[in-house]
């Protein structure tokens, strides 16, 4: 397989090979935006992301860690992203990309981590342990956007996971639903669980109105799905409604309820969480919850803002509101 060029990159681009050079480089002289571009078509592209430059020596620089795989996620990671790197701009901090490949963590990435020298850093979701240890040993400012795993070194920016399953359960036992199941992968993330446990908790406090039905499938091959465990579940069950554990999940979901005869909201009512966009142009339109992508970048760089600013390291748990968006996934039972 050949090597991806900077030339190629920039052709994709369509920018010069010295714009390219400079963005990759970690130079100063490239736009926010031209340099987010640049590094998502360079990861796409299979360019060799250890050779992004990230050894800025100075404490008005950020770190952003993320693997190449988060970068991909353009509707659901990149609006965080630029909202992050462009409020870091505004209280003169400069944002440089640490990328890695899941698969692909070596001493020569983890000695580029070390020798790495910022005023703090972020972390997107995912995280491998061996980097994670790096970034505490440097005993600065970190911040873990939804993190996959708890970490208790580091500030942890988290959506109302437990919260908003607990509503949505709600939401569904008030429209007449009693037999509701939740559909996920406990094992995926902390997110994933904690809107698992609050599906459960609404169900324990309803218990005298509504029946349970956890349906866990493994999701280590990320297809966000298991159309078999599914399929069994509503076919001995009379299960009336569903909540997703995110909205992949829920427009799996609705396919596999598709592929049964049976139809979304009248047979089977189904809520996601996340609000991607294909969600809002599906049929039916699928209920969700908003996961407000430009606040939690603000909040998450205001937050390291004052940490640098005050030399101040304080660990704790910030959990951002999900509002309820209802569309046409889920109705009420007709009696």
């Amino acid at each position: 397989m050949k090597k991806t060029t900077l030339e190629q990159i920039a052709l994709e681009c369509n920018v010069t090979k010295g714009l390219v050079s400079r963005a990759l480089g970690g130079k100063n002289n490239v736009s926010d935006e031209t340099r987010e571009k640049i590094i998502r078509k360079a990861t796409e592209l299979g360019y060799d992301t250890s050779k992004l430059k990230a050894y800025k020596v100075s404490s008005s620089h950020v770190l952003l860690i993320s693997s190449s795989r988060i970068l991909f996620k353009e509707d659901f990671w990149q609006p965080i992203i630029t909202s992050i790197s462009s409020t870091l701009s505004r209280n003169n901090l400069i944002m440089e990309y640490f990328v890695f490949e899941e698969d692909r963590i070596d001493d020569a990435l983890l000695k580029k981590l070390k020798d790495s020298s910022c005023g703090a850093y972020i972390i997107m979701h995912v995280t491998p342990k061996s980097i994670m240890d790096v970034v505490i040993s440097k005993n600065k400012p970190t911040v873990v956007v939804d993190p996959k795993t708890f970490y208790s070194e580091a500030t942890q920016f988290k959506f109302s996971n437990y919260d908003s399953a607990y509503l949505a359960t709600q939401r569904l036992i008030r429209q007449g639903h009693r037999d509701i199941a939740f559909y996920g992968s406990d094992s995926h993330s902390t997110s994933f669980r904690e809107r698992h446990e609050g599906y459960m908790s609404c169900m324990e406090t309803h218990k005298d109105e509504a029946v349970p039905y956890s349906i866990i499938f493994n999701n280590d091959k990320k297809d966000y799905a298991d159309e078999n465990m599914l399929v069994n579940a509503l076919n001995n069950n009379p299960i009336t409604a569903i909540v997703c554990a995110n909205d992949i999940i829920a427009l799996n979901a609705i396919k596999t309820i598709n592929r049964l005869n049976k139809k979304v909201p009248d047979d089977i009512s189904v809520i996601g969480f996340d609000n991607i966009r294909t969600g809002e142009f599906v049929t039916p339109k699928l209920s969700t919850f908003n996961i407000p992508r430009q606040e939690i970048g603000e909040e998450v760089a205001k937050y390291i803002a004052n940490s640098i600013k005050s030399h101040q390291i304080a660990y704790s748990q910030i959990v951002i509101r999900c509002d309820f968006i209802e569309r046409e996934s889920n109705r009420e039972i007709v009696k």
